[in-house]
């Protein structure tokens, strides 16, 4: 009998121990926040901060910086920027999970499965995080993030591109070149309109105003779209291929091309203001564009600063390797990172580098600002955070993703 006892009181044991082990895993593999739907002016609900896309923020970064934390992320990204809500960061990855990553410590602060991959940023709106998924039986996901659960999930042709809310909708364009607006209750699609069928959009939709966006595909035709009455108010080819989200600031929209041109677009009438022509053979980057600047880098290393009112090359500097990720324009410092495994901080007035590291991988994802720190995404799977020396810390963290 005694025998028994003690065998019993260690199998009891063993399956507390497996059930707590359970518990702990399980709570991890969620994502939960209080009061999501308040938002303040330092979070990013969106890819690029708003919906404009303009990649330009206030805020000012004091060079140098210096890395405080590396978190892995398990998977490759897409182009689009992290989130940011309260305090913590969130990222989806190619694998198709999204990471929520405490900005202060860098530790994983819990993750959830939604597809298959995520390429497109998520959008946060009200209290819910919708994910488009770019491949798989769900193509977007409707994430409670105060009850850590999903809302709901919709069937139908794969998002790659990020999502704009609009009302009591979500609004994307799908793989094969169709508008589709879906109720953030239940996700049943609300209406839908077909831009090009089958033309592939690589672009997110950037808004133009209250009710309209504008969406450009890869043959390089732009669309204006009136969101209430579901109608293209205007049209321009713009004759190259358009694979990089353009930018918007007031009435200007600025858009990059495959063959080496950066126009700007008159917002109202799709007329175009002026155009900066390079060689044939550059893919140009998506855009940063401020009060009085645009900012874009090539592939041929090169990042270029134009007056924003006439399209003129003000100055440029010059990089080894590719420049695929999108610029961020901050306060007056312009952010830089290669797919040479660099990261660099140019003053936007001269266009000198002021400050540079090396990565440990290449980077192809835009980059956000997080309580007053930099956030970059390399490959193949690490979310660094950078902070101005003076304030970060001094001994580095490795905060890997608990599974």
């Amino acid at each position: 009998m005694i025998f028994r006892k003690s065998y019993l009181s260690d199998v009891s044991v063993r399956a507390s121990w497996v059930l707590m082990l359970v518990l702990i895993l399980s709570g991890c593999q969620t994502i939960q926040f209080e009061r999501p739907h308040v938002l303040s002016e330092t979070d990013w609900p969106t890819e690029g901060r708003t919906d404009a896309r303009n990649r330009t923020v206030q805020d000012s970064l004091t060079l140098p910086l210096e890395e405080v934390w590396r978190y892995s992320a398990n998977a490759g990204f897409g182009a689009g920027s992290p989130l940011i809500l309260q305090d913590r960061a969130l990222v989806g990855t190619r694998k198709g999970e999204v990471h929520t990553i405490t900005i202060e410590t860098g530790r994983g602060a819990g993750f959830k499965q939604m597809g298959e991959s995520v390429e497109g940023s998520p959008l946060i709106y009200e209290g819910l995080m919708f994910v488009p998924v770019a491949w798989g039986k769900h193509i977007l996901v409707a994430f409670d993030l105060a009850k850590g659960t999903n809302k709901w999930r919709a069937k139908g042709v794969p998002f790659a591109t990020a999502l704009v809310d609009h009302g009591d909708t979500v609004v994307g364009v799908d793989l094969e070149g169709t508008l589709r607006a879906y109720d953030i209750q239940d996700g049943s699609e609300s209406w839908a309109l077909s831009l090009a069928p089958y033309q592939s959009f690589k672009a997110s939709p950037i808004r133009l105003s209250e009710s309209s966006v504008l969406l450009a595909d890869i043959s390089g035709t732009l669309y204006r779209v009136n969101l209430d009455s579901r109608e293209i108010e205007w049209t321009l080819s713009v004759d190259s291929p358009v694979y990089q989200t353009p930018a918007v600031d007031g009435s200007d929209v600025v858009v990059t091309t495959t063959r080496g041109r950066v126009l700007a677009i008159d917002a109202y009438t799709g007329d175009t203001k002026w155009e900066w022509v390079g060689a044939l053979h550059l893919r140009m980057g998506a855009p940063a564009l401020s009060s009085s600047s645009v900012v874009v880098g090539a592939t041929d290393g090169r990042v270029m600063l134009l007056d924003r009112l006439s399209g003129q090359l003000q100055w440029e500097a010059r990089f080894d390797d590719v420049i695929s990720a999108a610029p961020l324009i901050v306060g007056p410092t312009v952010f830089v990172a290669t797919l040479g495994k660099e990261l660099a901080g140019l003053d936007v007035r001269t266009g000198e580098i002021t400050w540079r590291t090396e990565l440990e991988g290449r980077v192809k994802s835009a980059m956000a600002v997080a309580e007053g720190g930099l956030l970059v995404l390399t490959e193949p799977k690490w979310v660094v955070y950078f902070k101005p020396t003076n304030t970060a810390s001094l001994e580095l963290t490795d905060a890997e993703a608990t599974e």
